[in-house]
């Protein structure tokens, strides 16, 4: 019968018009059940006054929740559940904020189904409950308003006892959604009780329960009773909203009457109601879902297609995709208009392709709608994006067939296509199968990138066969032998092996990808310092040959460089050696080095490295760099190393020369010139000078260019006479000839060495240069150190400066540090510090140069000498800024043992600390041996979590292990455990291979030498970011793979983020952990555990999981079996702790405790190491007991094992208790409990503070106060009770005007 039949309902229907709350506050409280809208500002006003209520550390989240609400409209429930985790651990959550984590359990978390969004508010309602949380009728009207979100069915009549039980009145909106309620199961009776009710309390009528009538009827066929509550409003003067007219409409289209669905939204037109877009969006809905799909069109035509509307039309393709309305769901996103430049762009209509994906639908039927969606030009990329959809998810038989689909489209199939199926197979360690794909790439015309190789192939190959057997099956794989070669040789150079690596450089030759290998190169001289392996390898890039037309195609190979390109490649690789090599007899090892293979460098790259150097410089490396710089440097041909080119010595020529002449040759001038020549390059003055006079006899003319080459040689020679007169003659032949800026100062250095200090100011003086137009090469400025650095080591300060003004003001050269150097560098030699800070002035305003800033920092530091420390370094940041000098200043501080100074600097506001900075500090520290200025760093930063510190904790390691203090870096590895650090791979790696070198014990598991590494299947399209994500991306992108079911790849992403020492967050860790434990994947769990050490497996109850997996996975019992057999044969302590950590917890023992067969071995196993002192097994097994009602087996556990144990948990068994509302389980717990005297008093005070909420949370205040009474009596003091609980019941004794004196909880 209709609701309306009775006229008691028109009378009541009148009277409430006249009490009709519009627009309030509290109505829109109300329409937070039909008005989405609505529920999202309502949510926002809640989560903005949260910002004022108390500071806990719940807080952070919630204000995530808030943000995830204004961005998006919804809540992920990973962040309700990372809400629900921090719950569990904490007593002293608010009122407020427990009302908040209610609400957001609703219509708020649309990606997981109304089933499951109920599941999880009820384990939070019962964590609440048995947490003692005040709750009072908005918090059951919360929990209302999400049963009818999520369509939970429950009985009005029982919540409404609850509530009386509860001693709550329940309130208008209470009865407003009690109302829907009834209306939703279409329960006439219920819903007069209600409005029978709210009459009696006077309630206002307010629109959600005239809604809940029009609903009631319409959905339930009774379309005529619902009009019928239309026009009794209408007679009341009530309008009915759109929403009313909406949900009208939604009952006729579920009967399929389109003709009264148009009916209906012309009645609302004609009412001036508008029906917005969702309205009309929401009746297409119910006439597909009913069966009618055909008849959706003659809805388009009242589409406004406003702001918005996509985005409503995406939910309701994705909702009735769900429901298999896929034909329906294409012509509503037919309706869709264009989105800008989205719908230009190849992901038009993704959405609608991965829903499919999701559906798990057969690969025949997905790929048959995808043509569909294709042919009708919806998704005009369909193929295409399933393809990248299915190697994402990792459906590689999927994934082939689609790439048959593209290729019949046209479209190219590119190479990294097939990376996953690389990884797939080197995973499982597939040899042939990976060959097998590189065929089939090569098939396609297709090869793998250099990076393809390097990550998912060569790693593989190299863990079962050497290097020269990986090339030969790469060629096999149809991989080009030079491309093989390269790439094996970065592998190699990633693990550290640079001697292979040049041995495979040394037979393949594969020349040039400077920018592939410099890295990898760099990387390994820092590892192994083996300058021979580096300077051969850089040889053999840097030649030129043939490069095949294969290699150019596949590779694409840099072409052939020219020479001032080498130069410069070489000379970057070459100064970045230098700063790694730091020490400058290494230095010069690898000029010299360098200097044999025929390499140049340009003068920039010079210039650099003598700066690098700073006060390291010295001669000989000056006049290396020189000759690296120098144009007449020739390249040494692969196919003949230098040392075997046949170059004629002066005795061959002389020998030549004396056969030339007896013969009366025409050679004899020619020969005669190589010997000269000869002469100079061997610096024999004494046959020079011979030969000449005999030169001179035979009238030999000796040309200007022959004369200038004597005048350098006897200027380098110290020979000044000689040289004066070498001058004279070339001005002799050629009055214009000027000598160039090199030979002047080669001259006016010959006067330094001879110590004719005036002479040699006055000769540069005399020869000023008239055009600036030569360049100052590195040859020339190199040799102008020389000079000035020779009168800096002779103290010849005043000088010094006069000859620095001369060589400037007289444009011979431009001031830079290295050239100033000496400059200061004299004062401090000379012990004169005033000296020295007057002329670093002199350079910083003059020049604004800085020459040995580090070295003058240092110098008064030592003397404590803070005013001039604070003035030296103004001038500095004036040059080079306050950051860079704030780092200078650090370094100094440390370097000098002022620790305390250098931590206030690292602690300054707004200072972002240069990883590149201190990374380039340790490394010098490492090559000198300087452990106690890493030391120093360390301490500095300690604490400081703006600054990564694994760099410093590694080179550290290094320095020990060089020095053989072995205890000292094994020291290191317990120190990052006390910090809560992982260590780095690459930090157990050497430590262990130190440990092992030393016959010690390593005392945690090596990761493997060159694990490969791992790649997302996220970036199969998109090439990865080449900079290494932070902690909050990684842990942001596992959540998303778990969100989007692909936990095993997250797994993944968070080995590789560990190995690379980026630790994900925990509570992302958990999450994953416990996703991959209730689908059983126990390998993925496992692998993790290679990773972590204790301390963070038991933050993220590793253990745990694993055993849940086992168990989920249906080998519960093989688990059993093996744990029975291991902690009988355990031989110690230790062994039987390790083993111990198996058994199963929780719902892992939970699901086995009615098993007979599995429960007596666990028993036996419980007993095994409770023999041995080891009680945890037994302790959890009879909390299991008690609660199946195995009070048998129980007691004896107990009495043998328990009754005298010093410590026990039992945690999981109240939690249950009250869950089921047991109170005597928790007596008998307590009796129990009293039985060991061995017990802190705090054990029984939690179990009776259990008991006493329990009866509180069922409204049994006598009970309540009866339990505490006993507690107070057994000698439980207040202070063992938990405050909240004790303030709690001192409440209720008080409503009930009981004067009961119950003392304050200190």
């Amino acid at each position: 019968m209709s609701l309306l039949r009775s006229t008691k309902f028109v009378r009541y229907f009148t009277g409430a018009a006249r009490t009709l709350i519009l627009n309030s506050a509290k109505t829109a409280e109300a329409n937070l059940l039909v008005n989405p809208k609505a529920l999202c500002s309502a949510n926002n006003v809640v989560l903005r006054d949260y910002a004022t209520s108390k500071k806990t550390d719940l807080e952070p989240l919630l204000q995530k929740l808030d943000s995830e609400v204004r961005r998006y409209g919804r809540i992920a429930k990973r962040d309700i559940d990372e809400v629900f985790d921090e719950i569990q651990t904490k007593n002293d959550i608010t009122s407020s904020q427990s009302l908040l984590v209610i609400r957001c359990c609703g219509e708020l978390v649309p990606e997981e189904l109304p089933e499951q969004r109920t599941l999880l508010v009820q384990k939070i309602w019962n964590v609440l409950s048995e947490r003692g949380v005040p709750m009072d009728i908005s918090h059951y009207n919360a929990l209302l308003r999400v049963y009818l979100e999520n369509e939970h069915p429950f009985s009005p009549a029982k919540f409404l006892e609850e509530l009386e039980l509860k001693g709550l009145q329940p309130n208008r909106v209470t009865y407003q959604r009690l109302m829907w309620r009834y209306c939703q199961e279409g329960d006439v009776d219920g819903a007069t009780k209600v409005l029978e009710k709210m009459r009696e309390l006077n309630f206002p009528v307010s629109e959600p329960v005239l809604n809940a009538l029009v609903m009631g009827h319409a959905f339930h066929g009774d379309t005529e009773g619902a009009k019928a509550v239309l026009e009794t409003m209408a007679g009341a003067g009530l309008q009915p909203s759109n929403r009313t007219y909406t949900l009208l409409a939604c009952g006729y289209a579920k009967e399929g009457d389109i003709d009264g669905v148009k009916k209906i939204i012309q009645t609302a037109v004609d009412q001036d109601v508008i029906m917005t877009d969702k309205d009309i969006l929401d009746i297409i809905e119910q006439l597909a879902v009913g069966g009618h799909g055909d008849k959706v069109e003659h809805l388009f035509p009242y589409l406004h297609k406003g702001p918005g509307y996509n985005q409503d039309v995406c939910n309701l393709v994705l909702k009735l995709l769900n429901k298999g309305e896929e034909e329906t769901a294409k012509k509503i996103m037919k309706t869709m208009p264009k989105m800008g430049t989205y719908d230009d762009t190849i992901f038009k209509g993704a959405f609608f392709v991965k829903q499919l994906f999701r559906l798990n639908k057969p690969a025949e039927q997905l790929i048959k709608s995808c043509k569909d969606l294709q042919q009708e030009d919806l998704v005009p990329n369909a193929i295409y994006i399933a393809t990248e959809t299915a190697l994402q998810q990792g459906r590689t038989e999927v994934a082939q067939l689609l790439f048959k689909e593209l290729e019949n489209e046209g479209r190219e199939i590119r190479q990294h296509y097939f990376w996953p199926l690389l990884a797939q197979k080197g995973k499982e360690h597939d040899e042939e199968g990976l060959l097998q794909i590189l065929r089939d790439m090569a098939g396609r015309g297709l090869m793998p990138s250099g990076e393809a190789l390097r990550d998912y192939v060569i790693p593989y190959l190299l863990d079962k066969d050497n290097e020269e057997n990986v090339i030969l099956k790469l060629q096999i794989g149809n991989v080009p032998l030079i491309y093989s070669a390269r790439n094996l040789m970065v592998e190699l150079l990633e693990q550290g092996k640079i001697m292979k690596a040049a041995n495979i450089a040394v037979k393949y030759q594969p020349r040039g990808q400077y920018s592939l290998m410099s890295r990898p190169l760099l990387n390994a001289l820092a590892k192994t310092k083996d300058i021979n392996s580096f300077a051969t390898i850089l040889h053999v890039i840097s030649s030129q040959g043939p490069t095949t037309q294969t290699e150019e195609d596949v590779a694409n190979d840099d072409a052939q460089s020219d020479d001032k390109t080498n130069s410069n490649e070489i000379g970057r690789l070459v100064k970045n050696a230098v700063r790694i090599l730091g020490k400058p007899d290494l230095c010069k090892n690898l000029l010299e080095a360098i200097h044999s293979k025929g390499l140049r460098i340009s003068t920039e790259a010079a210039e650099a490295i003598q700066q690098q150097l700073s006060q390291d410089l010295t001669t000989d490396l000056s006049e290396l760099l020189s000759k690296l710089t120098s144009s007449d440097l020739e390249l040494v041909p692969l196919e003949s190393p230098r040392r075997g080119i046949s170059v004629r010595n002066s005795a061959q020529l002389e020998r030549l020369l004396a056969q030339a002449k007896s013969k009366g040759s025409p050679n004899v001038n020619r020969l005669q010139k190589q010997l000269l020549t000869t002469y100079i390059i061997e610096n024999n003055v004494e046959k020079l000078n011979n030969f000449l006079v005999e030169l001179k006899s035979s009238k030999f003319e000796l040309s200007p260019a022959t004369l200038a080459q004597l005048f350098e040689f006897y200027c380098q020679n110290d020979d000044i006479n000689k040289a004066k007169e070498c001058e004279q003659e070339m001005h002799t032949k050629d009055p214009e000839y000027k000598l160039n800026k090199y030979k002047l100062i080669l001259m006016a250095y010959a006067y330094v060495r001879a110590k004719r200090y005036d002479e040699a100011l006055e000769f540069l003086k005399s020869h000023k240069v008239t055009s600036n137009k030569e360049n100052n090469n590195f040859i020339f400025t190199s040799k102008c150190w020389q000079m000035l650095n020779s009168l800096a080591e002779d103290k010849q300060d005043v000088i010094l400066k006069e000859m620095t003004k001369v060589l400037i003001e007289n444009e011979f050269t431009e001031p830079t540090n290295v050239l100033l150097g000496p400059s200061i560098k004299v004062h401090l030699l000379k012990d004169d510090i005033d000296g020295a800070l007057d002329e670093f002035q002199n350079c910083c305003k003059n020049y604004r140069c800085t020459p040995w800033k580090g070295e003058l920092m240092k110098t008064l530091i030592m003397k404590e000498d803070a005013t001039r420390l604070q003035w030296l370094a103004d001038l500095s940041t004036q040059i080079h800024g306050e950051v860079n000098i704030l780092h200078d200043l650090v370094l100094a501080f440390v370097e000098c043992g002022r620790l305390r100074q250098a931590r206030r600097i690292l602690e300054t506001p707004g200072l972002n600390p240069r990883a590149k900075r201190f990374q380039t500090a340790c490394q010098r520290y490492v090559e000198e041996g300087k452990s106690e200025y890493l030391e120093g760093l360390l301490e500095a930063t300690k604490e400081l979590s703006h600054i990564d510190r694994s760099n410093i904790f590694y080179h550290l390691l290094i320095t020990y292990c060089k020095a053989n203090e072995t205890d000292k870096a094994l020291g290191l590895w317990t120190l990052l455990q006390e910090e809560g650090e992982i260590p780095s791979e690459q930090f157990l790696n050497y430590l262990g291979n130190h440990l092992k070198s030393k016959n010690r014990e390593v005392p945690f598991a090596m990761p493997g030498d060159h694990a490969p590494k791992p790649k997302s299947k996220t970036d199969i399209v998109k090439p990865p970011k080449s900079s290494q994500p932070t902690k909050v991306e990684v842990s942001k992108m596992i959540e998303d793979l778990v969100n989007n079911e692909n936990p095993s790849e997250a797994m993944d992403v968070a080995i590789r983020s560990i190995q690379q020492g980026v630790i994900p967050k925990s509570s992302v860790l958990k999450y994953l952990l416990k996703t991959l434990a209730e689908a059983g994947n126990v390998e993925k769990i496992q692998l993790l555990g290679k990773y972590i050490n204790d301390t963070m497996k038991r933050n993220v109850t590793f253990d745990d999981k694993l055993t849940l997996a086992i168990f989920n996975r249906g080998a519960g019992a093989q688990h059993i079996d093996s744990l029975l057999q291991s902690v009988n044969t355990a031989k110690n302590e230790e062994e039987l702790e390790a083993v111990l950590k198996k058994f199963p917890r929780s719902n892992a023992l939970a699901s086995i405790v009615n098993n007979e067969e599995l429960v007596k071995k666990c028993h036996k196993v419980a007993e095994v190491a409770a023999s041995r002192g080891q009680l945890t097994p037994a302790n959890l097994l009879w909390m299991e007991y008690l609660l199946v009602g195995k009070e048998q087996e129980a007691d004896s556990l107990w009495k043998v094992w328990l009754k005298d144990a010093k410590s026990l948990f039992f945690r999981r068994l109240l939690q249950e208790c009250h869950v089921r509302k047991q109170p005597e389980l928790v007596e008998k717990l307590i009796t129990l409990l009293k039985t060991n005297q061995k017990l802190s008093p705090g054990a029984l005070g939690n179990a009776y503070n259990r008991l006493i909420n329990l009866h509180l949370a069922e409204s049994k205040t006598k009970e309540a106060l009866e339990v505490f009474e006993r507690a107070i009596k057994s000698g439980v003091s207040v202070n063992h009770l938990n405050k909240s609980c004790v303030e709690r019941l001192r409440a209720v004794a008080q409503a009930e005007g009981k004067d009961l004196n119950i003392p304050l909880a200190s």
